[in-house]
């Protein structure tokens, strides 16, 4: 909690409500029993709360679970097919995409369009095209959450100005989406947005606190620490890909030497193995190629250096796992085993707490997932749907 800040009654139920409807629809629990159980609330307000959804149209009851002892059945319960939905948006440099998907997480819609050009009045009209889409689709949305590439003011929601991005800067995007749509618009960067799509949905929900690394054209990487996103004061991301793995090495465009993205990201490992078949490799058929002897020595190296970089990162935050997500997915399993060797064995705690390495569950859509769980965290969050005081 933060210093000096209380939670009021109100506060307190609003978050009581995110709870149960979070446990509902990440399918942690699916009885008033097991809500109750695991949300530490009597049996009595739950079943308060669950009767207040069912009236609100958020959930619905199913048929009976059957239970091997004797005793009643409880009934099982589920998201509302006429709950409310929500739009996911992602920018990055090569493309921007949308996606409507319900509180489940489940992908109703998705459209993407190319970015290669423009400027700022063609970024905002062909962003605000792509909700359009989704809106048509589907009219009762909760929020629009945003996942995009930085740097951001996170606080007050403004793209700044990301390198290579066309011109295209200080776009105070939060306050244009919502004046337009009228409905809550809550931006992340990308690699935020991705974790938190993995802490709500995916592999990260059994971690208090783990790293996403995103692996693309640079890296990236999003924090969990005891539970929550680490966002500092002035709303910047963690520039993983920013940390130096020889200071006396190749010169990065951010003035530093020896960034780790300069030796491990998609697009060096792809430009090394071109330059040794003597030919254009996507990543996808690099990781194809990586049982020729030559393509496995460039991608062991950028894995290596790569886990040379975590084991700093790891001595500072001890985390329970790091999960690679973008391409970093469609590495062979093997160079997943190296790394967690690796760090494991050199990280300052070695022999104690056993770090895991592991493919993010929304593999290349992870970024995406994680645009609309920037709306899905704040309902779960009790900061948004349940608002008024209620009775339990």
């Amino acid at each position: 909690m933060d210093k000096g800040k209380g939670i009021n009654n109100s506060d307190l139920k609003q978050r009581n409500r995110g709870l149960l409807l979070q446990l509902i629809a990440t399918g942690e629990c699916s009885t008033r029993i097991s809500l109750a159980r695991s949300s530490r609330l009597t049996k009595m307000s739950v079943t308060n709360i669950i009767d207040e959804f069912i009236q609100m149209k958020l959930v619905v009851e199913g048929e009976r679970e059957k239970q091997e002892i004797q005793g009643r059945n409880p009934v099982l319960l589920d998201v509302s097919p006429s709950a409310p939905k929500v739009i996911g948006i992602l920018i990055n440099r090569e493309y921007c995409a949308a996606v409507l998907c319900d509180l489940r997480l489940n992908v109703l819609c998705t459209k993407r369009i190319e970015m290669d050009s423009g400027d700022r009045e063609w970024f905002l009209d062909n962003l605000c095209g792509l909700i359009d889409s989704m809106l048509d689709w589907e009219p009762n949305v909760l929020g629009i959450g945003v996942a995009s590439i930085g740097p951001l003011d996170v606080a007050k929601g403004v793209l700044l100005n990301p390198p290579r991005f066309y011109g295209i800067k200080n776009v105070p995007l939060v306050a244009e989406l919502k004046e337009r749509y009228g409905i809550p618009v809550f931006m992340d960067h990308q690699y935020n947005s991705a974790a938190r799509a993995e802490k709500l949905f995916g592999c990260g929900k059994n971690f208090s606190s783990f790293i996403f690394v995103g692996i693309t054209n640079g890296i990236g990487a999003g924090i969990y620490l005891d539970g929550r996103i680490l966002q500092s004061q002035a709303g910047l991301g963690s520039e993983l890909g920013h940390m130096s793995v020889d200071y006396r090495g190749v010169r990065c465009e951010c003035g530093n030497y020896g960034c780790v993205e300069n030796y491990a990201s998609a697009t060096v490992i792809c430009r090394k193995a071109e330059a040794a078949v003597g030919r254009r490799l996507t990543f996808d058929e690099c990781c194809e190629l990586c049982d020729e002897t030559i393509i496995d020595r460039i991608i062991t190296d950028a894995v290596d250096k790569l886990g040379y970089c975590l084991v700093s990162v790891c001595n500072l935050l001890n985390p329970e796992a790091v999960i690679l997500g973008h391409e970093g997915v469609k590495l062979p399993q093997r160079y997943l085993e190296r790394m967690e060797d690796y760090i494991n064995q050199h990280k300052l705690s070695s022999g104690y707490n056993h770090i895991r390495i592991l493919k993010a569950s929304f593999g290349e859509e992870t970024q995406l997932a994680g645009a609309a769980c920037n709306v899905l965290d704040q309902v779960f969050g009790g900061r948004i749907l349940f608002d008024g005081p209620k009775t339990s």
